[in-house]
C-alpha cells in the first residue's frame, strides 16, 4: 500500500504509514543502548554507507520470496520478516486496514534505489510500500558485513 509517491534527487521515494515503525525504533534503541556507546562507531555524523528499508507484503509467501531474491541478488545482506502488523490506510478513497508482514532490510545505501525496483518488479501490490533510511550509526563489524554481503555499487 502506499499513500503518496514523490521524487528527491533522482531516488524514488514512498510515504507510507508504518505503525510498527515507532515501536520498533524503540525497542532497537533500547537494545543498542544496553551494549554500551564503546562500542558503536565513534562518528554519529559520518556516513556509515549502509541503509535499511521497510516493505509489507500481504502474505508469508510473498515476504518469502522477496527476501529469498533480495538477499540472492545481494540487494541485501540481511531480511527481518516480522509478522503480525496491522495496517491502516487511504487507497482510492477508502480507509482500508489490512494485517500484514513486514521486511526490515538491511543494504547499501547505493542499493535502495535497485532494492526498490526489484520490489516493484516482484511484488504483487500496484504500489507496494518501500521506505528507505540511511544508518548513522552501528557497530562497525556489521556495518562491513552489511558491505561486503551486498554487492557493489
Amino acid at each position: 500500500f502506499m499513500n503518496s509517491v514523490g521524487s528527491l534527487s533522482g531516488k524514488v521515494i514512498v510515504v507510507a504509514s508504518v505503525a510498527i515503525a515507532g515501536a520498533l525504533s524503540y525497542q532497537m534503541l533500547r537494545r543498542i543502548s544496553s551494549y554500551g556507546a564503546a562500542a558503536m562507531s565513534t562518528s554519529s555524523r559520518a556516513s556509515t554507507g549502509v541503509s535499511f528499508c521497510f516493505v509489507t507484503a500481504p502474505t508469508k509467501e510473498v515476504a518469502n520470496k522477496l527476501a529469498d531474491g533480495l538477499v540472492a541478488e545481494k540487494l541485501a545482506a540481511c531480511v527481518n520478516v516480522i509478522p503480525g502488523i496491522q495496517s491502516t490506510y487511504l487507497w482510492e478513497g477508502k480507509v482500508e486496514r489490512d494485517e500484514e508482514l513486514l521486511l526490515m532490510i538491511k543494504t547499501r545505501s547505493t542499493l535502495t534505489g535497485q532494492l526498490a525496483t526489484y520490489v516493484q518488479k516482484n511484488h504483487g501490490y500496484d504500489v507496494p510500500e518501500v521506505i528507505c533510511t540511511e544508518v548513522t550509526d552501528g557497530l562497525p563489524a556489521y556495518l562491513k558485513w552489511v558491505a561486503e554481503s551486498t554487492k557493489a555499487p
